[in-house]
């Protein structure tokens, strides 16, 4: 049996973390109760038309995570004490009643490794797949996690003005967080941006033939990390975000754009046996150590009591926790994919599939979704489901930007040779 193996980028600390630790505890079980969660404003396929292809084999009997980080010593200190957790996940699934002993066959199974890449550096990248190369035969998943978010410091009126005007939105999507811009990576392209977005579409690229690799039975899935703060604050021929003084929330939108279109050309292939699909989640409000640079200690423990505070409210988008706001990633993860058929992103339509018209044509139909971690106010978790920014504008765009970046990807390619 094809067991997964799970690369994720920028594992060893925040949502990248929480992504890893949420995974593996999920898996102790039989049936993962996250597969259970019926997405908030979704209404899935009836299973009709259902592909092999299409499953995640549950019982999981085993996996392979692979933490992609920059630091490998900082990467071995959260490995550790991700075995911790889930040692300890174990034994309390152990000592539970009706225990059926699989946690403790999964645990046997389980292999965190480490491999170093960094995004804001593209050579590394050749190096860390041609280790993949040698010691795995597939990938099963990308979880493109890592980047950076350019936060300097805050502008205090604007802040103070939003808290007056919009209490609950000055914590959920902040308008007042100043960003360094205009700066240039080492390979020549806007910073946030090759960290943020075109640092994972070269790592996709290279690692295609692993991710599409028969050796694993079931359809692959590269899972685009976004953010409640992804917006267009850019002009189209910035699309290296070098000019826009946003280009965090810029970043994330480009990433929603980009999963969207390259699942469109995948399922624009209907006959193809095995396929590389993308989604983008995102997980919602989490208290990280991010802006411990922008406010002192006190303020940042008075922000972290603020989320529940609007959680406790009926924030929906504050799930806190790390590993809570892994669950739109993990879910995407695990599920039968047949759940989503019925938003794919294809334009080919039939008959059966109600975003058709009547000549079983899509008419330019995007699937303009992203997938949110969510919880209610005693911190259930859930999955939302949000548009991105849309119409057939939004599709020309993703369009030109994956054109955009595959122009570049290949002009690296023969520079490598």
């Amino acid at each position: 049996m094809s067991r997964p193996i799970v690369v994720v980028t920028g594992a060893n600390s925040g949502v990248g973390f929480g992504i890893c630790q949420r995974l593996l505890c999920q898996l102790t079980e039989k049936i993962p109760s996250d597969i259970l969660i019926e997405p908030r404003n979704l209404f899935g396929n009836s299973e009709k038309n259902v592909r092999e292809a299409d499953q995640f084999v549950l019982p999981c009997e085993g996996i392979t995570l692979i933490m992609a980080c920059r630091s490998v010593q900082r990467a071995e200190v959260a490995r550790q004490k991700l075995l911790r957790i889930l040692d300890e996940r174990v034994e309390a699934l152990r000592k539970g009643s009706g225990y059926d002993g699989h946690a403790e066959y999964f645990r046997k199974n389980v292999q965190i490794k480490i491999h170093s890449v960094d995004l804001s550096s593209l050579e590394t990248i050749p190096k860390f797949v041609q280790e993949l190369e040698a010691s795995y035969p597939y990938v099963s998943h990308l979880m493109c996690n890592a980047g950076i978010a350019p936060f300097i410091s805050i502008n205090w009126p604007s802040c103070i003005h939003q808290l007056l005007t919009d209490p609950l939105g000055a914590v959920t999507s902040p308008i007042y967080y100043l960003q360094t811009w205009g700066e240039v990576s080492q390979d020549g392209y806007g910073f946030t941006w090759q960290c943020n977005v075109f640092g994972h579409y070269t790592l996709y690229k290279d690692l295609y033939h692993l991710l599409s690799s028969s050796k694993y039975l079931y359809d692959s899935r590269v899972i685009w990390t976004s953010s409640l703060e992804s917006k267009k604050t850019y002009r189209a021929e910035d699309w290296q975000l070098k000019e826009t003084h946003d280009p965090y929330g810029s970043s994330k939108y480009q990433v929603e754009l980009i999963s969207a279109e390259l699942d469109r050309r995948v399922l624009d292939e209907p006959n193809a046996s095995k396929r590389v699909r993308h989604f983008t989640a995102h997980p919602g409000v989490t208290h990280t150590n991010i802006d411990l640079n922008l406010i002192n200690p006190l303020l940042h423990y008075l922000k972290h009591f603020i989320f529940y505070l609007a959680r406790w409210i009926g924030s929906p988008n504050h799930p806190i926790a790390l590993d809570k706001g892994a669950v739109s990633v993990v879910w995407l993860s695990i599920i039968s994919l047949s759940t989503l058929t019925v938003f794919s992103a294809s334009n080919k339509g039939s008959k059966d599939d109600p975003l058709s018209n009547k000549s079983g044509s899509r008419s330019g139909v995007r699937p303009k979704l992203k997938f949110a971690a969510q919880t209610d106010r005693w911190g259930h978790s859930c999955v939302g489901v949000t548009e991105i920014e849309g119409g057939e504008k939004y599709s020309e765009e993703g369009k030109a930007l994956v054109d955009n970046c595959e122009n570049l990807y290949q002009g690296i390619k023969v520079a490598r040779k």
